[in-house]
């Protein structure tokens, strides 16, 4: 491994604390748009992660890569979902099935159980220990925001937290996913969300709510 491989690995592995903290974060929230603003900033580190490593690597494709993060992860997205909460003018608590403090304690376990996943592999370079626990440990945060939060658009920002996961552990592993390969993920994101609004739209319409548990009133 080069010493550009390296520098870039410490560079990945750097703002491991800033990712797990939005996580922790984001499991303590109580409003969506508190959910939204730290999706903002995760999304904001990965980009600098990014437009460092694209400076290390001397990539211009890498740098193409960052400003596409940026414009659709830290501001488009965002910007999409806060414009959707003003519109659907539904409460705006998270609608979390467990306890915030619970939500807390289980999100600390999870980032645990990464690093302890990832140094049954990597025990020798601890900049990649380090930047791939993140990646699972962002992973793992939004499968679980998934599951434990009622509310359509939290499900939405579980969805994009996990995005963040591959995409992190894309550039730990390989530094970078090939640029049309990214620009399709992004543009299914983009999609996701459309259709997720317009989705959160019905539901708000029908049935004057935004928690998805209840429509599982409608089996039988």
């Amino acid at each position: 491994m080069g010493i550009l491989d390296v520098a870039a690995l410490k560079i990945l592995s750097s703002a491991a604390v800033l990712l797990f903290t939005t996580a922790l974060l984001m499991a303590g929230a109580k409003r969506i748009s508190t959910c939204v603003y730290l999706f903002a900033f995760q999304s904001a580190v990965l980009t600098a992660q990014v437009f460092a490593t694209a400076f290390v690597q001397h990539s211009p494709e890498a740098y193409a890569v960052g400003a596409m993060v940026l414009l659709v992860k830290v501001l488009g997205i965002p910007y999409a979902l806060l414009w959707l909460m003003r519109r659907l003018r539904t409460p705006h608590d998270v609608g979390t099935t467990v306890g915030t403090g619970n939500s807390v304690f289980i999100m600390a376990g999870l980032i645990l159980l990464s690093f302890s996943a990832v140094r049954l592999y990597l025990q020798d370079f601890l900049a990649v220990e380090v930047a791939l626990s993140a990646a699972v440990a962002l992973i793992l945060s939004g499968a679980f925001l998934m599951v434990t939060r009622s509310k359509a658009l939290m499900q939405v920002l579980g969805l994009l937290v996990l995005e963040n996961g591959i995409f992190l552990a894309a550039l730990v592993t390989t530094f970078g996913m090939p640029f049309i390969i990214e620009i399709g993920i992004v543009f299914d994101l983009v999609i996701g969300i459309l259709l997720m609004g317009v989705f959160a739209f019905r539901i708000r319409d029908t049935f004057e709510h935004l928690d998805v548990s209840r429509l599982r009133r409608l089996r039988g």
